[in-house]
């Protein structure tokens, strides 16, 4: 045989080797991405080579997620949708501990009819994952996901993803939230997302945030729609291309309430930019008399609830605001604000805009053209009506530019599609 033959021959016999192990490779794929508990999920989207550890139903995502050994090098993604109905998920003394420092990919799956149950005064954490140091989460959906805590002590933070970030960098992306709610009692933060935010080197992105009906409750002060509470001074929070509606409530006289954020230290950094907030500050999330009904009180603010960061630190770019800033008692323009309803220095914004608040009035009703108001202001584009069409399309065009992931609804309002 020539030389040439047997080159032909080894060309062909490598063609037939790489077909090989790509053909077993999707096989892997479809496998690991479609059963479970003997049954078909679809078809796989997880990229070859960054699979991790798949995780298939309710016990294996609970073991997963309470271990106590995280590693930065941790690798899960989620084999399909999820629903914990009937699923036990009750806090103990060991979850105090638990720190999460890898990647979670959601997989664009769902879980769904999860209740996480902290039954003690004494644990801190609460949330998927009690605290995160560095971890990752993103490509996931949230719909009918809650924390519940017995309304008593004062050091319960929570969030759904986490009720902690401490440190390292913590990116949050890609995360559809629907009908769910966040329940905790600390002056730590309770928020949507993430309850408190420590130290000066922690920095948290989150990105790509759509909530629909989140429902955000804080027996002490200090809750945000997002987060709670940036604790200590320096750390570093950025908040890209959020959809926000829901509800979020401070059960204090002084509420530090924000729809994004209830309250942000001296030296923190902050950056918004696109994002729509339609908030009001409301209980509907405890169904206990002493609480249901009622409205937060003081530094009411649509993105922030207190900003205590110098004007340098605190951006907020394409950003518009609507909903209510309607408080519980006669304190009725003070301390509010569509931007930060106190402010030791002004955030500074370009493009952000508000319409169709509702504030309270002295006699206790509720007035769309109150003035006065005490906490920094948004430019208003209508008092008594949300924007034209026309002026959507126009506030739409920076959010178009930016990406793809914004589209617009009939009446012209930007959304996550």
């Amino acid at each position: 045989m020539d030389t040439l033959s047997k080159t032909k021959i080894r060309i062909i016999l490598m063609l037939v080797l790489i077909n090989t192990l790509f053909t077993a490779g999707m096989s892997y794929a479809y496998w690991a991405s479609s059963i479970a508990d003997g049954s078909s999920q679809g078809t796989p989207i997880v990229t070859i080579g960054e699979w991790g550890i798949p995780i298939f139903n309710a016990q294996e995502f609970f073991d997963f997620a309470t271990k106590t050994n995280s590693l930065d090098t941790d690798k899960y993604y989620i084999a399909n949708d999820i629903d914990f109905a009937g699923f036990s998920w009750v806090y103990n003394s060991t979850f105090s501990t638990v720190t999460f420092k890898g990647s979670l990919n959601g997989n664009n799956k769902t879980l769904s009819n999860l209740t996480i149950t902290n039954t003690s005064t004494s644990y801190k954490y609460t949330g998927i994952f009690p605290r995160m140091l560095g971890g990752e989460v993103y490509d996931l959906t949230l719909d009918n996901v809650n924390t519940v805590t017995t309304l008593s002590g004062t050091s319960q933070r929570s969030g759904l993803i986490t009720g902690e970030a401490y440190g390292g960098t913590n990116d949050i992306r890609n995360i559809t939230i629907i009908d769910s709610g966040s329940q905790g009692n600390s002056t730590s933060g309770v928020g949507g997302l993430i309850g408190s935010v420590l130290n000066s080197s922690t920095v948290v992105n989150l990105s790509q945030i759509k909530a629909t009906n989140l429902r955000v409750f804080n027996r002490s002060a200090y809750v945000g729609g997002l987060i709670g509470r940036v604790t200590t001074s320096g750390g570093t929070v950025t908040m890209n291309d959020i959809d926000f509606e829901g509800q979020v409530y401070a059960y204090t006289s002084s509420g530090y309430s924000g729809g994004l954020i209830g309250y942000i230290r001296s030296g923190t950094y902050l950056t918004i930019n696109r994002a729509i907030v339609e908030a009001t500050f409301q209980n509907t999330l405890v169904t206990n008399a002493t609480y249901y009904l009622r409205y937060s009180d003081r530094y009411l603010g649509g993105f922030i609830g207190y900003n205590a960061a110098a004007s340098a630190n605190v951006h907020i770019t394409d950003a518009f605001f609507t909903g209510s800033l309607f408080n519980q008692t006669n304190t009725y323009r003070a301390a509010v604000g569509t931007i930060s309803g106190r402010d030791a220095t002004q955030a500074t914004h370009v493009n952000t805009y508000h319409s169709y608040v509702a504030y309270r009035t002295s006699t206790g009703t509720v007035s769309y053209t109150q003035t006065g108001q005490t906490g920094e202001m948004a430019v208003t584009v209508s008092a008594t009506s949300m924007p034209t069409l026309t002026w959507w399309n126009s506030f739409y065009v920076p959010f178009a530019a930016a990406n793809s992931y914004w589209a617009q609804d009939g009446l012209g309002r930007p959304y996550l599609s």
